[in-house]
């Protein structure tokens, strides 16, 4: 389980230059200290997904390697390719928004 604690930190350390906040990342850090990894990744996933942070598809992946050494079922976390910035994926902030604008031309 030490590289699932080193993985797990290093998700953390990424989460954290991606913007979450402090208050979640020291969640997630006090959980791993204790052993609960799965906490941990969920802690994180959820307040990324909740705060609309952009990820990328090299971090989607190293979340389908926690998740797969988790022994998680994809679906549990598959939600977070919504965030995906790349050239090929339209960002769940920006799809929200353009629902909005679509809504208000119907009126």
């Amino acid at each position: 389980m030490n590289k699932l604690n080193d993985t797990l930190n290093r998700l953390i350390e990424i989460s954290k230059v991606l913007g979450l906040n402090d208050i979640d990342l020291n969640s997630a850090r006090e959980y791993v200290m204790h052993n609960e990894y799965g906490l941990s990744f969920d802690t994180l996933i959820t307040q990324l997904y909740e705060y609309d942070i952009e990820i990328n598809i090299e971090f989607y992946e190293l979340l389908v390697q926690i998740g797969k050494v988790l022994n998680l079922d994809e679906n549990s976390y598959s939600f977070m390719k919504e965030l995906i910035r790349d050239g090929k994926t339209i960002p769940k902030t920006v799809k929200d928004e353009l629902s909005i604008v679509i809504t208000s031309l119907k009126k």
